[in-house]
């Protein structure tokens, strides 16, 4: 099965990434943002997101096929573990578990939208709305699908613009996760990339950590110790303050 050449990581593997393709890129995504997702309602976020969980349950969904596939040489995931850890994520697309997903991390499911108040704020008279990023950059480390995708899934339910930059070798899954919701929706595909190079590219990295509002990532001390310092160079070349927050395998910086 060949898949369309949307997002870098379709690129053949001889192709050559410039910082120049990652500055546009990200400016792109910036683009489709404003035009397609920052007034996306919460509500048909959330359809979109399920109908893209329900085809990954169905055995013959082709993307499905294609992991099961080419996905245990190119993971290192048998085929059985790869079709059971599916199943397990994409069952729990729901629309329940979604507005309880956003009630427990925002207090309420409309808050990307308007100024909502929770019981506890009602009571003081308080209301208050979330907005999201311009453009999030997640660095993902490892081969483990799950932080990827959920950090795809929180990016899109907060109206941002992603960049998703793996690990070499690494951004099989997330590509065909990618694809998925190209499929689904082709204006929420559009405000989404998958990239991958080797680490320490300093100057494809410039380029990213110069559009980039918000990092996240997962990966070993030294990487994290290299991300930080990334995200401290565009402070140090910017007026605008970052903060950085940090934990065993994730830090994220974000500016603004």
């Amino acid at each position: 099965m060949n898949l369309p050449n949307f997002f870098l990581a379709d690129l053949p593997r001889e192709a050559v990434l410039s910082p120049e393709m990652v500055r546009d890129a990200c400016q792109t995504l910036k683009r489709n943002r404003e035009r397609y997702l920052v007034s996306r309602p919460t509500q048909s976020m959330i359809r979109t997101l399920c109908e893209v969980g329900e085809n990954w349950l169905q055995p013959h969904y082709n993307l499905r096929q294609l992991v099961l596939k080419e996905g245990p040489a190119l993971t290192g995931f048998a085929e059985a573990t790869l079709a059971a850890g599916l199943d397990d994520f994409f069952s729990q697309f729901t629309p329940e578990n979604f507005q309880a997903l956003l009630l427990q991390e925002l207090g309420h499911s409309q808050r990307f939208e308007t100024f909502q108040a929770s019981p506890e704020e009602q009571k003081r008279d308080r209301a208050s709305m979330a907005r999201g990023p311009e453009l999030l950059v997640h660095f993902a480390g490892g081969a483990l699908p799950n932080p990827p995708f959920m950090s795809i899934i929180l990016g899109l339910l907060s109206r941002a613009a992603q960049f998703v930059k793996c690990a070499s070798g690494q951004s099989f899954l997330p590509r065909m996760f990618a694809h998925s919701l190209y499929a689904a929706e082709p204006k929420l595909g559009a405000c989404l990339e998958i990239a991958e190079w080797p680490g320490g590219s300093e100057p494809i990295e410039h380029e990213l950590f110069a559009e980039a509002d918000c990092v996240t990532a997962t990966g070993d001390d030294e990487t994290l110790a290299a991300i930080r310092t990334g995200c401290r160079r565009k402070s140090d070349s910017s007026a605008t303050a970052t903060r950085s927050v940090s934990a065993t395998s994730r830090t994220k910086c974000s500016a603004g």
